[in-house]
């Protein structure tokens, strides 16, 4: 079984019932990379999850991608409510997905930030256009409370 599997199945089923519907709902999450220093950098990023995976979508040369291309270890996290509560914490892989459909071509990614793209003053065309590298998390471990 691959580390992604084995992150989901380590999940109890109501956190993974949590973690799911956190992750097809909240529009950002926080992506952490690691500079060659070994700083850790840490970005808002818009995201979708695709199966067992997590894509979401950058500008090229980034610093994220930068940090990327030299280790791949990432963390990625969702806000909690306002009292520390429904926290979600993935730790994982990451890495550029050259075989992934532009932004504007999946119909959950379009779905998914309809309204956001409005109160961004973005639309998808221009936003595809714009952030062009896809990158696709795969999770190692996973953590919900």
């Amino acid at each position: 079984m691959d580390s992604t599997s084995e992150a989901w199945r380590l999940l109890p089923d109501d956190q993974r019932a949590q973690v799911l519907k956190r992750l097809d709902t909240d529009i950002v999450g926080w992506l952490t990379t690691v500079a060659p220093d070994g700083t850790p950098q840490a970005s808002v990023i818009s995201f979708l999850r695709d199966g067992e995976t997590i894509i979401f979508y950058s500008e090229p040369d980034t610093l994220k991608l930068r940090n990327l291309a030299v280790n791949q270890r990432v963390s990625f996290h969702l806000n909690c409510d306002e009292i520390g509560n429904h926290m979600v914490t993935i730790e994982g892989d990451a890495g550029v997905d050259e075989s992934a459909p532009k932004s504007n071509e999946i119909p959950a990614y379009l779905t998914k930030y309809k309204e956001p793209y409005r109160s961004w003053g973005m639309d998808a065309q221009d936003t595809a256009h714009r952030f062009w590298v896809a990158v696709r998390i795969l999770p190692t471990r996973i953590r919900a409370w």
